[in-house]
């Protein structure tokens, strides 16, 4: 399906009034790169400081709650991570993967066992992106941590930078896994939340547990990095939102020129405000349908699958005016 004529022109007048008031906002300096680290004590990494200091972590009989540790936890750090994950190892090292402890569990009748892992991640974002991108999303939903989910023989959830696996090898375990995982939450040295940035996705028609954050290959572009999607579902329209986080203007604007430059080769229909306050472009994607998409300061943000001009401008408004109160823009 493709832009309407006046699509274009109509949205341009709309956003140059209203978002170029909001650029000029000031707010708090953006946040330490994720994966940044601290200098280790006595010649040892800060990884292999954090695989050690991870078994604390492990829950004793006496907290499991049926529960108890058969053998010898074991420990990887980035280096060795492919020795446990071969083949899905670069899967967490792009989120900024630490450490990971690994360990047997049994019910104290020894009817069930479980494999226990908790990853440690550089910071709360890429805990939550690694979550998200593991999600089973037709799996039950559970308070636990920040979020947490059960399949059937499984549990998953994180809390700040951690992320806690919980394996069994029978199905119809969940009770069980349940008092096991509780045990680890309440173990943890960091405090349940969502991640700050997600507070830009206008709350109307929001898809609930559909944010992500993906630290490469937004949009399935490998250029571009450090993005956040959600889906949308308003009345009969669905329709996703993005928005990509840069340390400076200038890598914005490289950002949006990667992805304009892309539409304007793999697309269809594309137009462009060239020399404009407020770069912005629509296009016809065979995948997403229709896509508009802007530069606000540090960040490139855009509305995919929605051929509706008066809520594209809406959503972009809110999502921008957010992002400059965070001072992401």
């Amino acid at each position: 399906m493709h832009c309407k004529v006046d699509f274009f022109p109509r949205f341009l007048l709309h956003i140059f009034v209203v978002l170029t008031l909001s650029l000029s906002s000031c707010g708090k300096p953006p946040e330490k790169a994720a994966g940044e680290a601290a200098e280790g004590a006595g010649g040892e990494t800060p990884a292999v400081a954090e695989a050690s200091s991870l078994t604390q972590f492990l829950p004793s009989a006496e907290k499991a709650q049926g529960w108890k540790l058969v053998g010898q936890a074991r420990t990887f750090v980035a280096d060795n991570l492919w020795e446990y994950i071969n083949g899905g190892a670069e899967g967490y090292l792009v989120y900024n993967f630490e450490a990971v402890v690994t360990a047997d569990y049994e019910t104290e009748d020894g009817s069930l066992q479980a494999v226990m892992d908790i990853y440690k991640m550089a910071d709360r974002l890429c805990g939550f992106g690694i979550f998200a991108t593991e999600r089973a999303y037709d799996a039950r939903n559970l308070d636990i941590g920040s979020e947490g989910y059960l399949t059937d023989n499984a549990l998953h959830f994180w809390q700040g930078p951690y992320y806690v696996k919980i394996t069994a090898f029978e199905t119809a375990a969940g009770e069980k896994l349940e008092k096991l995982a509780r045990a680890v939450a309440g173990s943890l040295d960091a405090a349940s939340g969502m991640p700050e940035q997600l507070e830009a996705f206008p709350g109307e028609g929001l898809v609930d547990k559909s944010q992500r954050y993906l630290a490469r290959d937004v949009l399935g572009h490998s250029e571009l990095k450090n993005g956040f999607t959600a889906d949308y579902k308003l009345s009969d329209k669905e329709f996703k939102a993005f928005f990509i986080l840069h340390d400076n203007t200038e890598m914005a604007q490289r950002s949006f020129i990667v992805y304009r430059e892309f539409m304007e080769k793999y697309g269809k229909n594309v137009e462009f405000n060239a020399g404009a306050e407020v770069p912005l472009f629509t296009a016809e994607d065979s995948y997403y349908g229709t896509v508009v998409a802007m530069q606000s300061g540090k960040a490139v943000l855009g509305i995919l699958g929605l051929d509706d001009p008066e809520l594209v401008n809406r959503y972009l408004q809110q999502m921008t005016t957010m992002l400059s109160r965070q001072g992401m823009v």
